[in-house]
């Protein structure tokens, strides 16, 4: 996936991001920036589970921290479909399976949507 195709899908300002080392990030360095310190996500600011380092044009290399679904979100896939697709599908046909009433949300409720109740 291209950066700024990554950017748009989490709706992230490379001014906001900090600045990396310009060598790829070695699994101890990943692990001591989201394992062992809390770095909220770079798109909704849950806690990072996942972390990269992009060169992001104009800016140099900075580090991306990410939630699970937002780092699944902005991963290349061969597919033609998101690549949460095939999971959503199987947890619908899950629910539909026990004949459960239920609302799946696949993005972030606004705020007067929380506030509604």
């Amino acid at each position: 996936m291209q950066v700024n195709d990554m950017l748009r899908i989490l709706n992230v300002n490379p001014a906001h991001l900090p600045n990396a080392p310009s060598s790829p990030a070695r699994a101890e360095e990943a692990f001591a920036r989201v394992g062992r310190t809390s770095q909220p996500c770079a798109s909704c600011g849950q806690p990072a589970t996942a972390t990269r380092i992009v060169d992001i044009p104009d800016a140099g290399p900075c580090w991306i921290d990410t939630c699970t679904p937002h780092m699944i979100a902005s991963t290349k896939t061969g597919g033609t479909s998101a690549p949460e697709s095939e999971v959503l599908n199987t947890l619908r046909g899950a629910v539909r399976q026990a004949g459960v009433d239920a609302v799946l949300l696949t993005a972030p409720l606004a705020e007067a949507e929380c506030t509604r109740g």
